[in-house]
């Protein structure tokens, strides 16, 4: 293991550099997607390990999926020598002179206390910081305090803390006891990172030592227009642009939720969902359909908050009792029928909870789509059935009129219900739905809408919003009663011969009244 030596690029080797020598406690490197960010992260606590004695780095993420998916795996492929001292639980892996790299997630604050209140190590690496929250950071930073003692942060251009990150790093608003000296990092690009080149390099005669020889703005072209990968984040509209591709602060602005969503107000346990959720709450499930992309679903809950519980549960001081709309469960699945997909949904269901789903709400296109004899909603609606559970019913599609209620809910949230009005929370357990609202973009040519991605490019972020909007708008701010509810309630009115006639002529009446549309519009 003596022989293992520090392979970085450039942009690498800048970053070990502040490491070792910049007189910052705090140290980031930040950008477009693609920048080899993580490896950055890997290969740099690896080399301390092997050049200091008792060495102790840590490497965190918000949940162990993200650590062994962005840093085990990858350093057990890059550093297979390593393998023998990685422990069987993932936590730790050992190496020589009694150094020891850490694995860690703190999904909330509370984990991060737990994790790191007695920790001692020369350096934490935080991988995708945007997603930590400020009070999480420096909590951890606690636990930086010996030898090296630095916190270096990769983050990405957008997520539930990143405001917090353009003050320490871009506008270089610190706290009162600071100095703007205690920041400091590297902006990187896709194009920095060699290794999405190596193809088009290797067809074009071209060498490494070509490639990073070449100044910032000719690697920038080469990347942009010669790699599969550069060609697909640079054409990609502006405000994805400037944030996947040139990773700027600037596009943080563009951000469609990034005034309103506060991560801490709106996160909740699953111990606080048990304890807001009354057994007599209505309840629903929403779902995006997809079979080539993701296909998406959500449980919610609406409940009344009564003062107590908002401080008892909450940490709310509140003058009058609020509704609240819960999202509590997720379900995200792909290349899936849809009879699979619709025993999954009832099986994800707890059989004590299934009488009290009173309303389903599916993509409107799911009842047009067929990947059998039937369409998609009749095969979701045939398995909802078999156990008491509702037919499927088109969703409220829509667009600006949704994310512009989800917009004030989570304004609502952000000001702790002080004005009265609802406000939403989210579960833990809906891990990429709390990950994909920091992410919108505002579509420029249309500030009411979230920016539409590529058609054919599965978006999981895009889907799963989808699917929240359409059940928070079909549910709590609908714009057409679904066409099941208004038959519904013009039997409850007629009986015998008269509830025939209803029943027989209503299809065409609300053909008449609802003339279908030739096409769904959908901004993913």
């Amino acid at each position: 293991m003596s022989e293992i030596r520090f392979r970085g690029q450039p942009k690498q080797d800048e970053l070990l550099d502040l490491v070792l020598h910049s007189p910052a406690d705090w140290i980031g490197i930040w950008g477009g997607r693609g920048c080899a960010k993580s490896y950055g992260l890997d290969a740099i606590q690896v080399w301390l390990s092997m050049t200091i004695p008792g060495f102790l780095g840590c490497i965190v993420m918000r949940n162990h999926d993200q650590v062994r998916k962005y840093h085990i795996e990858p350093m057990m492929r890059n550093w297979p020598e390593l393998a023998g001292g990685l422990k069987k639980t993932d936590s730790h892996l050992k190496l020589g002179d009694g150094s020891q790299i850490d694995f860690s997630y703190a999904e909330n604050y509370d984990d991060v206390e737990r994790r790191f209140r007695s920790g001692n190590y020369h350096v934490i690496a935080v991988d995708q910081a945007e997603q930590f929250l400020e009070p999480e950071l420096r909590e951890m930073k606690k636990a930086a305090r010996v030898g090296v003692g630095k916190m270096l942060l990769a983050l990405n251009m957008g997520g539930a803390g990143i405001q917090t990150l353009r003050k320490w790093f871009h506008t270089h608003e610190v706290g009162e006891r600071e100095t703007p000296a205690m920041f400091t990092g590297i902006h990187v690009y896709t194009w920095d990172n060699i290794e999405w080149s190596r193809v088009a390099l290797a067809e074009d005669g071209l060498t490494e030592e070509d490639y990073y020889g070449w100044s910032d703005e000719r690697r920038m072209e080469y990347c942009g227009t010669r790699t599969i990968y550069g060609r697909s984040l640079n054409s990609e509209d502006d405000s994805l642009r400037n944030r996947d591709w040139l990773g700027s602060w600037e596009s943080l602005e563009g951000a469609y939720f990034g005034r309103v969503f506060d991560r801490a107000s709106t996160l909740l346990t699953p111990d606080q969902c048990r304890r807001l959720i009354k057994p007599w709450d209505q309840r629903w499930i929403s779902t995006d359909w997809g079979k080539t992309h993701f296909c998406v679903s959500h449980w919610h809950a609406e409940t009344l908050v009564s003062v107590d519980e908002a401080l008892e549960i909450l940490g709310w001081e509140v003058k009058q009792p609020f509704k609240a709309c819960v999202t509590y469960r997720e379900d995200i699945v792909n290349e899936m029928s849809s009879p699979d997909v619709g025993k999954r949904l009832v099986d994800k269901t707890p059989e004590i909870e299934r009488h009290g789903i009173k309303r389903y709400y599916l993509s409107p296109d799911a009842f047009g789509e067929r990947d059998s004899a039937n369409t998609t909603a009749d095969n979701l609606t045939k398995e909802f059935r078999r156990y008491g559970m509702p037919n499927a019913d088109p969703a409220d599609n829509e667009v600006a009129g949704g994310c512009m209620l989800m917009y004030n809910l989570m304004a609502e949230t952000k000001r702790h219900a002080s004005t009265g009005g609802e406000v939403w929370l989210i579960s833990g357990n809906c891990p990429q739905l709390l990950e994909s609202i920091p992410l919108a973009m505002s579509d420029l040519k249309d500030l009411d809408r979230i920016t539409k991605t590529d058609k054919s490019r599965a978006d999981v972020n895009a889907d799963t919003l989808d699917s929240a909007r359409y059940g928070l708008k079909s549910k709590l701010s609908p714009g057409v009663k679904p066409k099941r509810v208004v038959l519904e309630e013009e039997l409850a009115q007629k009986s015998g011969m008269a509830r025939l006639q209803t029943i027989l002529t209503f299809d065409k009446k609300w053909e008449k009244q609802h003339p279908s549309k030739q096409r769904v519009r959908r901004y993913r």
